[in-house]
């Protein structure tokens, strides 16, 4: 019995992404570095992109999402997925014709307000955290 209910708390942490936190000090105050070597840039054609603790300033690399989350629509800056649906005359840049004309729905991020096209699904809602303050 005991079995079974630690499968099930398993089965239902691997089924909401987790919020990526320092992996020395556990924060959740985390920002986007900027990619300074050689394997910054080969890691990041992996979808491996470096980040900075805002509280400890430990610089290290990780995925913006889960693997098993990548399928999804997420925003590329930051990693979030609880995405809102926009107009595509929102969306600038000189790509943005392409997503126009092939009708790709138009997205954007609330916490880093970037504006993109994407041809993945959105995230069930079931899946998405609420981040706590803390």
């Amino acid at each position: 019995m005991l079995s079974k209910a630690m499968q099930l708390l398993s089965e239902a942490a691997l089924s909401k992404p987790v919020p990526i936190t320092c992996p020395t000090c556990r924060s959740a105050k985390i920002r986007r570095s900027k990619r300074r070597t050689l394997m910054d840039y080969l890691l990041s054609g992996a979808g491996i992109l470096p980040w900075r603790c805002e509280s400890c300033e430990l610089r290290f690399q990780s995925r913006p999402v889960p693997f098993r989350f990548s399928l999804y629509a997420h925003c590329s800056y930051c990693g979030n997925a609880d995405l809102q649906r926009i107009s595509p005359e929102h969306v600038p840049g000189w790509t943005a014709f392409f997503g126009r004309f092939t009708g790709l729905p138009s997205l954007r991020c609330d916490p880093c307000r970037h504006k993109f096209f994407s041809m993945r699904p959105l995230m069930p809602q079931e899946h998405l955290v609420v981040p706590t303050a803390e």
